[in-house]
């Protein structure tokens, strides 16, 4: 009896391990991984450091690096990879959020159900049915995309969207908290340019007319060196 009860702990803990191992890994997309240093996606995508663009300072750092797998593939006969370009979003030097776009062409005449079952292969059902994404005041049609698939472990949130104009389709892996804490770094960056924006403005302006003024003096001198009646 004592061994029965072994055999079945033995198999319970055996079929978790296994369940364990096949659950879908969603922080991870075409060998990066949210947490991520810059440094280790540069590698991992074979990309150098001059590749990374600074978004925002201040309050936070905030850089991106975009990757696009087809540039790699010129005069090579090989297939095209469907995805067009993968945008990843760095804050405060870890890896937050990857936005992958999907070629125009490679998903022409692909239906939401279509693409909605590509995805299930790696992630496992949805966790809800395709709808529209709300609007909001003051957005365009080029903001509006439906919501075609959605999972999360509750650390990572993967969802399939297609914009309505462009028609494009998209795949975003963010983390739920980090993207939350890059969102609110995004939008206190936007209103820190809007505050300052004034002061920019009128030192740039002032800065321009000196400028104006210094060569138009420095003609003045050169000219009146050279002129002869």
């Amino acid at each position: 009896m004592h061994a029965v009860r072994v055999l079945t702990v033995a198999s319970a803990a055996v079929l978790a391990v296994q369940m364990v191992s096949a659950a879908p890994s969603y922080s991870r997309y075409r060998g990066v991984a949210l947490g991520d240093t810059v440094t280790a996606a540069v590698a991992s995508l074979n990309m150098t450091a001059s590749d990374i663009a600074t978004v925002h300072v201040r309050p936070s750092l905030i850089q991106q690096l975009t990757w696009r797998p087809n540039q790699f593939f010129t005069g090579r006969t090989i297939k095209p990879d469907a995805m067009a370009e993968m945008v990843l979003t760095f804050h405060l030097g870890r890896l937050a959020r990857v936005v992958a776009t999907y070629d125009r062409d490679r998903t022409e005449g692909l239906t939401n159900a279509d693409l909605t079952d590509s995805f299930t292969a790696t992630y496992g059902p949805s966790m809800l049915v395709s709808r529209p994404i709300a609007s909001r005041a003051g957005t365009t049609a080029a903001d509006a995309a439906e919501i075609l698939g959605q999972w999360d472990d509750g650390e990572t949130l993967v969802v399939l969207s297609r914009d309505v104009y462009p028609p494009r389709v998209k795949l975003t892996v963010s983390s739920i908290a980090g993207n939350r804490l890059l969102q609110d770094a995004m939008a206190s960056s936007v209103r820190l340019d809007a505050l300052e924006a004034p002061m920019r403005d009128m030192v740039r302006r002032t800065s321009d007319e000196l400028t104006r003024r210094q060569r138009a003096e420095q003609s003045r001198v050169d000219n009146k060196a050279a002129f002869k009646p």
